[in-house]
C-alpha cells in the first residue's frame, strides 16, 4: 500500500508526470512483500519479545520503507541527488513512524488494546525505526543515480 501511495505522491510533489504502472511495478510490490515476510520471521523468530519489537520497527518501519521510497524512484525514473532521495525517504520513514505511533495511542486509549506497557516503547520505537532507516540509507542512497 505504501509503495502505491508514493507512487502517484512523491513524482507529483516533485512536478513529473506520474507514469503509467508496468513490470517494475509488480516486481517492485514482490520485492517489498518478499522482504517484509522475512523481516517478520526474523523478528517472531526472536524469543525475547522486547528484542523482537525493536527488530520488527527497525526492518519493517525503518528499512522496508526505506526500501519502498527507493523503488517508488527507480520506477519512476525521478531526477533526484543522492542527497533529495535520503531527506525524501528519511522524512517519509519518520512520517510514517510518528503516523504508526498515534494509531497505536489512539486504538490503545480508546480501543482498550494494549500495544504497551510503558510510554518508553514509543521511543524506543522510533529510534528503531531510525536505525533501520539509516541501514537502509547506507545500502540504497549509493544506488541513486541522477539521470
Amino acid at each position: 500500500m505504501l509503495y502505491l501511495v508514493l507512487y502517484f505522491l512523491v513524482p507529483s510533489f516533485f512536478g513529473f508526470t506520474i507514469k503509467q504502472f508496468n513490470k517494475n511495478y509488480v516486481r517492485s510490490l514482490m520485492l517489498i512483500i518478499t522482504t517484509s515476510i522475512i523481516g517478520f520471521a526474523i523478528a517472531f523468530s526472536v524469543t525475547d519479545s522486547e528484542l523482537s519489537n525493536r527488530i520488527l520497527h527497525g526492518f519493517g518501519g525503518g528499512f522496508v520503507s526505506f526500501f519502498a521510497c527507493f523503488l517508488v524512484v527507480k520506477d519512476t525514473s525521478l531526477n533526484l541527488s543522492r542527497l533529495q532521495f535520503f531527506i525524501l525517504s528519511f522524512m517519509m520513514v519518520a512520517t510514517l513512524g510518528v503516523a504508526n505511533e498515534i494509531i497505536e495511542c489512539v486504538l490503545q486509549y480508546y480501543g482498550n488494546l494494549s500495544f504497551a506497557a510503558t510510554i518508553y516503547d514509543t521511543w524506543y520505537d522510533l529510534i528503531s525505526n531510525t536505525i533501520g532507516s539509516l541501514i537502509a540509507a547506507v545500502i540504497f542512497v549509493p544506488l541513486i543515480r541522477k539521470l
